[in-house]
């Protein structure tokens, strides 16, 4: 996964308390507990009746805990040259149903739900003299947020409070009275489109971030951008039968949530219908995927430019309300430098604006604010969203109360809930172990630069391999969150009430709010530390990633890839203890994919340093154009069922890119460490699979991506994701690489065999 720095600072998760259903998930996994019981006796019986040489096997109670893990994902009735997908994932896509509250479910989503296990005992355990303040306030916004009697006691009564502040009026709410009388005269947008930005982390219309400037990748820029819609681009200009359904059901949530809050039924049907035809004019002017490339996003402008192209809007006065309420001490000024990412949307942004009753617009923005918080409400609001997202998800319920208060405080208070989770379930000997994996990974890469391809020319391929050597890893969390002055200097301003969720949220998103704005005057640090800070608002540090997220991130600006220690778990990471084959095909893949993503379509455009740059030749660009056009063929040939729709080739291409490199360097890593680590003497095989370790690779790969989607979901992915289905990230692949034919001795004629046809770029 490519990371972007930017944020989007709304939770979005909707639940209730239920009880009944945090047993079920208990009982299902005793039940798996039982299961894995038997398979491991059944191995244990399958390796005695063929006689075999113990030699060969690996019987420790870890290899046949894992050979029962990967016998019950396995559908071995299915050929693993005609679908390797089914064949490797069959079994667990068969026994794992899609949750009532999930969208989809997958590999990715249950480790997930492990590390919100543990996270949620932590958040939930009392606390010792000892405790550091940070972790003190985590388990205090943690009750807040599990307390539902306060919740439902107050209803929407915060909301409505706020409301009745002049610049977050909401104009279909005046019937309510004198207080949330709206003034078109009283009204300003700037001012309302900053103080939600400051207020409530979030970003409409106009999207205002910190970020490192693309081509001086050592200082950082304020950039603006486009905001986001409600839905995906293609369910408002498109009128396809599921578009016209969303649409509907997304009028129906306007009003309904309008009248929940005291609104008049006729003023709110027809105040939300002329909202959402305004939406639906905006998304038509914003810019699509496809044309948001690197190049076209870096246009650099100073305030007084950008005032001289969009004149409408002060753009002095909105940057400064919002620079000065993060940090009063920052100043900035007409000349100051901007990276204007989206110039011809905010042209047609403000002939829309003068177009549009203002009504309709203030109707509009409040709307995507209010949304915002609804899920900080009670009950009844929560089930009117599930209304909603039965419609455009297929979910059929609410997440259990837990579950969204754990996410919802690890993503506010990251370094707590960080320093919970590494302090009891993170062993640093995983660390070593991926320095390993990603030394041998850069190595697999570098050796194919230098022997394999034949495409690009020497000064290019000099450049390339200059960038690999450079790419900076980082593994499993920050060092100074081991530091209990840092992090709770960190959230020293933060106060929190127990009977106080709604006004926690609001103080944390105020926080969040600010987080990126200080950097503005720093320089973008390389490591964890550039200068020692003794001030710890000026720590000269940043990670950008929760410790416990589950995902891997390569970020361009810095030329760095990322593994969080929530990632590094089984069925990802498998420890010393195990086959070296499980963690190569799987956490390997991910290191390589990540590794990849710095000279993919994008990432090839950064160099070593981060900086944007054409530090290929154009005959080098030209080749590469080639062979990508080849893989965006492939994909757009794969249909996906499950939406209905062809996968988007060239939508999906760089996350394409990373898959096929990264399983290529992570199979030649894994063969080095046989030669080097064991004189190429093959590992002890597991036992009853009737596997191979080449073949125990590419079977490790593919777990990684089992997953099942909702129809809903799917469409979603195909019209909004970066990646293809999962289904098509093994197959396609894996249809690529002669070695994953070898390993399968798969015929010409096979599906998974493209032969001349096979895509390569790295």
């Amino acid at each position: 996964m490519c990371e972007c720095f930017d944020m989007e600072l709304e939770p979005v998760s909707l639940c209730v308390s239920k009880p009944e259903q945090g047993k079920s998930r208990l009982l299902k996994a005793a039940l798996g507990v039982c299961v894995c019981l038997g398979i491991v006796l059944l191995l244990a019986l399958i390796v005695v009746s063929q006689r075999a040489n113990p030699e060969e096997f690996c019987l420790t109670p870890q290899c046949v805990e894992a050979a029962g893990s990967i016998l019950s994902k396995m559908d071995r009735a299915v050929s693993p040259c005609e679908d390797f997908y089914r064949f490797s994932c069959g079994g667990w896509l068969k026994e794992n149903p899609i949750p009532e509250d999930s969208s989809s479910y997958g590999i990715y989503p249950w480790l997930r739900q492990q590390v919100d296990i543990r996270l949620k005992d932590l958040l939930e355990s009392k606390s010792p003299s000892e405790e550091i303040e940070a972790v003190r306030k985590a388990k205090v916004l943690y009750r807040s947020c599990m307390d539902e009697a306060v919740v439902e006691k107050v209803d929407c009564a915060p909301l409505l409070k706020l409301l009745q502040q002049s610049e977050f009026r909401w104009p279909v709410l005046e019937g309510l009275g004198r207080e949330w009388l709206w003034s078109q005269e009283q009204w300003d947008l700037l001012k309302t489109l900053a103080l939600i930005r400051n207020q409530h982390g979030k970003s409409v219309l106009i999207r205002l971030f910190i970020a490192p400037d693309d081509k001086n990748s050592t200082h950082y820029i304020i950039k603006l951008d486009q905001a986001s819609l409600f839905l995906s681009r293609e369910d408002y200009i498109t009128n396809t039968s599921s578009a016209q359904t969303y649409r509907s059901a997304l009028l129906n949530l306007m009003v309904d949530i309008a009248v929940m809050l005291g609104a008049p039924q006729e003023a709110a049907e027809t105040q939300m219908k002329d909202a959402l035809t305004f939406e639906t004019k905006l998304a038509k002017i914003v810019i699509p995927f496809e044309n948001r490339t690197s190049e076209n996003l870096y246009n650099r402008y100073t305030i007084s430019r950008l005032q001289r192209s969009v004149p409408q809007f002060d753009w002095l006065s909105f940057i400064t309300s919002i620079i000065d309420s993060a940090d009063e001490g920052l100043s900035v000024s007409s000349s100051e430098p901007v990276i204007v990412r989206t110039p011809t949307y905010f042209k047609q942004l403000f002939k829309l604006l003068n177009t549009t009753e203002p009504r309709t617009v203030s109707n509009y923005v409040i709307w995507r604010t209010v949304f915002s918080r609804i899920t900080s409400l009670s009950r009844r609001f929560l089930y009117r969203y599930l209304d909603f997202a039965r419609v455009t998800t297929g979910t059929t319920s609410l997440t259990p109360r837990w579950d969204k208060c754990v996410n919802y405080i690890e993503n506010t208070l990251v370094y707590a809930t960080g320093r919970l989770f590494i302090d009891t379930h993170f062993q640093e000997d995983k660390k070593h172990m991926m320095e390993e994996l990603i030394e041998g990974v850069r190595w697999a890469f570098i050796n194919m630069l230098e022997r394999e391809n034949d495409w690009m020319d020497e000064p290019t391929r000099k450049k390339a391999i200059e960038k690999a050597h450079s790419v900076l890893a980082k593994v499993g969390y920050p060092q100074f969150i081991l530091n209990d002055t840092y992090i709770n200097e960190d959230i020293k301003q933060l106060v929190f009430s127990e009977d106080d969720y709604f006004g926690n949220v609001m103080q944390t998103l105020r926080f969040i709010a600010k987080s990126d704005i200080i950097w503005l005057r720093r320089g973008v640090p390389r490591t964890e530390y550039t200068v020692f800070c003794l001030d710890v608002m000026s720590l000269c540090y940043r990670w950008f990633t929760n410790p416990t997220t589950v995902n891997a991130f390569y970020s361009s600006s810095t030329n760095q890839i990322r593994f969080p220690a929530g990632e590094l778990q089984k069925p990802f990471f498998w420890g010393l203890d195990y086959p070296r084959s499980l963690s190569y095909g799987a956490i390997g893949v991910i290191v390589g994919h990540e590794l990849t993503h710095g000279f993919d379509n994008n990432g090839r455009k950064y160099d070593k340093d981060g900086n944007l740059d054409q530090w290929w030749s154009n005959a080098s660009i030209s080749a590469f154009t080639h062979k990508t056009q080849c893989m965006i063929n492939q994909y757009n040939g794969y249909y996906w069922e499950e939406a209905g729709l062809n996968v988007r080739g060239k939508r999906t291409l760089a996350e394409n890119i990373a898959d096929n490199g990264g399983i290529r360097e992570a199979f030649k890593a894994y063969r080095r460490w046989i030669e080097n680590s064991r004189g190429g003497v093959e590992e002890p095989l597991l036992p009853g699979l009737g596997l191979n370790n080449n073949q125990l690779f590419f079977v490790s790969y593919a777990h990684v991506r089992c997953n099942s989607y909702r129809p809903e979901a799917a469409r979603d992915q195909i019209q909004s994701g970066a990646h293809s289905p999962p289904k098509y990230r093994v197959i396609g692949a894996m249809s690529n690489f002669e070695e994953f034919h070898q390993a399968f001795s798969c015929p010409d004629s096979s599906i998974m065999k493209r032969g001349v046809e096979s895509c390569r770029i790295w």
